[in-house]
C-alpha cells in the first residue's frame, strides 16, 4: 500500500507487488481467477446496492461484481492515480460506471451512512492499521450495511511433498508481506472486525487444496504472486539466493511432480455494521 503524505501531497511508494503496468495486468487475471471461488463464491447483491470497494486498484474486482450483479451502484477508492486510471479505462471496456476516487483509506471522502455494502479484497494485508481503516469503513456504512474482507495468511501455504527449498521459499513470502504490513491478514480478520465495531461476524476460513488439474492451473497463479513480490524477497530473506532459486524450481514443477499438492487457509469474511 502506498501511503499519502498529507504536509506534502507526496505518494510514498512501499506496496510491495509495484504499480507497472505488467501488475496491473497481473490484477486484471488476479481477479479473473478468483471470480467463482472466491469473489462470487457465496456473494449476493441486489440492485440498487450501493457498494464502494477500499482498495480498488485497476477496478478488476469492481469489473466483475459489477457485470455479475447488474443494477448495483459501483464506487471505489485507491491510493494511487495510476490505479484509478487504469480502473476507468477497464470499467468502460466493460460497460460500467463507478464513482472512483483517490482518498486514504482511513479518510474516505464519502458521508456517514453512504453505502449498504463494503469490499475489501487483499487489502488489509498491505495496512499498518487495518483496524483503523476498518472502522472508517463501518462509517460509511448504513445501519444494517455488510462488509466483505478476503485476506489469505501466507503463513499457511503448504506443498506435498516438500522441501527444504520450498519451505524456505514460503516462510520467505511470508516474511516479505510481514515486512512490508501483515502476513496473517487472513486469521486476523475475524478479531480486527470485532474491535473494530462490526457485529454478526462470519471469519469464513476457507482451506484450500489443490491437486491433479486444479494444481495445474494453480500453480502458475501463485508463481507470478511470488515473482511480483521478488525485490522485496531479496530484501527480506534469510535463506540464500540459491535457495530461493530453487525452491522456485520446485514450485514450478509441482503439476509434474507424482501425487503433489498445494494450498494455503484463505478467510472470507462478512460482518454487519
Amino acid at each position: 500500500m502506498k501511503k499519502l503524505d498529507v504536509a506534502s501531497g507526496q505518494i510514498i511508494e512501499d506496496y510491495v507487488h509495484g504499480y507497472a503496468t505488467a501488475e496491473q495486468e497481473r490484477l486484471l487475471r488476479q481477479a479473473e481467477h478468483w471470480r467463482d471461488e472466491l469473489i462470487l463464491a457465496g456473494t449476493t447483491l441486489y440492485p440498487g446496492t450501493r457498494l464502494l470497494e477500499v482498495g480498488c486498484g485497476v477496478g478488476a474486482v469492481l469489473g466483475i461484481l459489477g457485470v455479475a450483479f447488474p443494477g448495483i451502484i459501483l464506487a471505489g477508492v485507491d491510493i494511487e492515480a495510476r490505479q484509478l486510471e487504469a480502473a476507468r479505462a477497464h470499467l468502460t471496456r466493460l460497460g460500467l460506471e463507478a464513482d472512483l476516487r483517490q482518498a486514504d483509506a482511513l479518510e474516505l471522502p464519502f458521508p456517514d451512512a453512504s453505502f449498504d455494502h463494503v469490499w475489501m479484497m487483499w487489502f488489509l494485508e498491505h495496512l499498518p492499521d487495518p483496524v483503523a481503516a476498518l472502522r472508517e469503513a463501518r462509517r460509511v456504512l448504513a445501519p444494517g450495511g455488510t462488509l466483505t474482507a478476503i485476506e489469505v495468511d501466507y503463513n499457511t501455504i503448504w506443498a506435498s511433498p516438500s522441501s527444504q527449498a520450498l519451505k524456505a521459499l514460503f516462510v520467505t513470502v511470508a516474511q516479505a508481506m510481514e515486512a512490508a504490513a501483515r502476513s496473517d491478514a487472513g486469521t486476523r480478520l475475524p478479531e480486527w472486525l470485532v474491535e473494530a465495531g462490526f457485529t454478526s461476524v462470519d471469519p469464513g476460513e476457507i482451506r484450500l487444496a489443490y491437486a491433479d488439474e486444479d494444481l495445474t492451473r494453480q500453480v502458475p497463479y501463485v508463481a507470478a504472486v511470488v515473482e511480483s513480490t521478488l525485490p522485496t524477497l531479496t530484501e527480506t530473506s534469510r535463506a540464500s539466493e540459491p535457495q530461493l532459486k530453487a525452491g522456485f524450481a520446485e514450485l514450478r514443477a509441482l503439476p509434474i511432480t507424482p501425487d503433489a499438492a498445494l494450498g494455503w487457509v484463505v478467510h472470507k469474511a462478512k460482518a454487519v455494521r
